[in-house]
């Protein structure tokens, strides 16, 4: 139970790493608000997490605006006692928009998706570090990529905003170790995701391999990651970019493409 007595909200847990965050988080004691847009997705995890024994609620939010972001922590600390554990985790494209390169991209496309992806990541922050201070302390983990050190090719809103995301890492480290709220990020390599890569063909699973040292990653590799920068056992630990990507950053030059 390493997060006993923590009280957790991440962002975007209905599926995929943000999920498997929130029942490694619920499997180690914590408190856990699960958030997300679909309320059957959400209501999903929530059961599988209580089935478990642990504590959960879905709080469903478009962070597309600063007051959904603010009334979002707000609700989620008045239920769950405080607040000590944020995880930014939510990403969105605008609806009829898609990432391109700088050349193409429509200005649209760019607001909207950086609301969402980097924006709302600040304003949940700023909502969240009340609630940490009251409590004596806190840690706050941005979802990253490292697309952010290596993008790859038309995909250049994502690459700007998970960048935007790493600096917000290290501002709000400075700003905030006085307080005992720790910030870091983890950026992951390719992870599996059971929607998206149900059927993975031969040829693209040899190429995503090949983008790492080991092998492909899973979101419980995020996960246990997270339960690490979360727990008090990372407390000398802020403002780190952990590349949790099986190597790849450090002799892989392969993208997606």
């Amino acid at each position: 139970m390493r997060l006993q007595g923590e009280t957790a909200l991440v962002t975007g847990s209905t599926s995929g790493i943000g999920k498997a965050i929130a029942l490694e988080f619920a499997r180690q004691g914590a408190v856990v608000a699960v958030h997300g847009r679909d309320p059957g997705r959400g209501r999903a995890v929530v059961e599988s997490i209580v089935a478990e024994g642990g504590s959960a609620r879905f709080f469903p939010a478009d962070l597309a605006g600063e007051p959904a972001c603010q009334s979002l922590v707000d609700d989620v600390a008045a239920w769950a006692g405080g607040l000590t554990v944020l995880v930014n985790n939510a990403v969105a494209s605008p609806d009829g928009g898609n990432d391109s390169t700088i050349r193409s991209m429509d200005t649209a496309y760019w607001e909207g998706a950086m609301r969402v992806n980097l924006s709302a990541a600040m304003w949940c922050c700023r909502a969240a570090l009340p609630h940490m201070s009251n409590a004596g302390h806190g840690s706050i983990l941005n979802i990253s990529s490292r697309q952010a050190e290596r993008p790859s090719g038309g995909l250049s809103g994502y690459a700007v905003f998970k960048s935007g995301l790493n600096g917000l890492t290290r501002a709000l480290a400075v700003e905030e170790a006085a307080n005992g709220i720790r910030v870091n990020t983890i950026s992951p390599g390719y992870v599996i995701n059971e929607r998206r890569d149900a059927e993975l063909p031969p040829e693209r699973r040899a190429r995503l391999e090949a983008m790492h040292l080991t092998r492909l990653g899973e979101a419980s590799d995020v996960a246990h990651a997270a339960v690490y920068l979360a727990s008090h056992e990372s407390d000398f630990l802020t403002g780190v970019n952990l590349q949790l990507d099986g190597g790849g950053s450090n002799a892989r030059a392969a993208s997606l493409g």
